[in-house]
């Protein structure tokens, strides 16, 4: 029976079943397409999972990403797990850089200390931002049905992409993001309407929301974020969101200062606690995000096709 090898892994924790899921499969052969990709992203129901499908001189692997909805150009903590993968089992140099070729183009992964990857940081530089579009507080809490009172008006309301498309929307209060109980068919209406669902967006993406309170659970924590999105008609919330971190730091470098250095926690309203880290300046308009976090394996077995 044919089969290609797996491994799965926690991205953005240090304890194991925190964090955000990821498989990371290894087809260097092309034994399978695009369906069986998709299939498989179904069948396991991850945020995302990887298939390296080369190898180029254990310098730069190609890489592609699927949602259990479709194929994405880019995601965060995919790049970031399946860089740890690509470190530990698939290279003989063991570089301190990785580069990885996807739909988007190249991204470059650090590995802060590659004799120790079990408490290494893994960081990646994200493109630079789009600003896309700037909403009202009204039209977020009519078409959302969130309270006007309980959004933070003093900041805007913003979308932006390195790859994927987020909406920045900041909450007053922790209380608050706790409370956050959004309806899947409103989201939807609400995307379509402005022009931001896959059947009519400018990307054929579905833009995500990203909320984001300065109360925190943990006092060592500069942020308390969650992420939602549509996929395949249900609301799904993600544990952990490097690419939504990335956008999330364009933001603070555009409307916060120029330099920033910070650490978001993340799925502590799933009991997956996540912690990103988000390093980052703006110079003559031009933005350098890193952003990076820890990766845990939990296990590693043979898929079959």
């Amino acid at each position: 029976m044919t089969s290609i090898p797996y491994y799965l892994v926690d991205v953005f924790t240090s304890s194991k079943y925190g964090g955000n899921q990821l498989a990371v499969f290894i087809d260097y052969d092309g034994k399978v397409d695009y369906d069986q990709m998709l299939s498989i992203a179904r069948e396991l129901n991850f945020a995302e999972i990887t298939f390296i499908t080369k190898n180029h001189d254990d310098v730069k692997f190609d890489v592609r990403i699927f949602t259990p909805e479709y194929e994405v150009p880019f995601a965060g903590h995919p790049s970031l797990g399946t860089a740890y993968v690509i470190a530990k089992y698939l290279t003989s140099t063991k570089p301190s850089k990785i580069i990885l070729n996807l739909k988007q183009g190249e991204i470059a992964i650090d590995i802060e200390d590659i004799k120790n990857l079990e408490n290494s940081n893994f960081i990646m530089e994200q493109a630079q931002p789009q600003f896309l579009d700037v909403l009202s507080h009204h039209d977020i809490s009519n078409g959302l049905g969130i309270n006007l009172n309980h959004l933070d008006q003093q900041m805007p309301i913003e979308e932006i992409s390195t790859g994927l498309p987020y909406i920045i929307i900041h909450l007053k209060e922790l209380e608050h993001i706790n409370a956050l109980n959004l309806d899947s068919k409103k989201m939807k209406d609400f995307l379509i309407k402005f022009n931001k669902y896959k059947t009519n967006s400018h990307s054929g993406l579905s833009t995500s929301f990203f909320f984001v309170t300065e109360e925190t659970f943990e006092s060592q924590n500069d942020y308390n974020t969650r992420m939602f999105l549509i996929e395949n008609n249900q609301l799904m919330e993600d544990a952990a969101t490097g690419s939504a971190n990335g956008c999330f730091l364009a933001y603070l470098l555009k409307h916060k200062a120029q330099k920033i250095t910070a650490t978001v926690e993340q799925g502590f309203q799933k009991n997956r606690k996540s912690y990103i880290n988000l390093n980052g300046y703006e110079q003559e308009d031009k933005y350098f995000l890193k952003v990076g976090g820890k990766v845990v394996e939990i296990g590693q077995g043979n898929w079959y096709i």
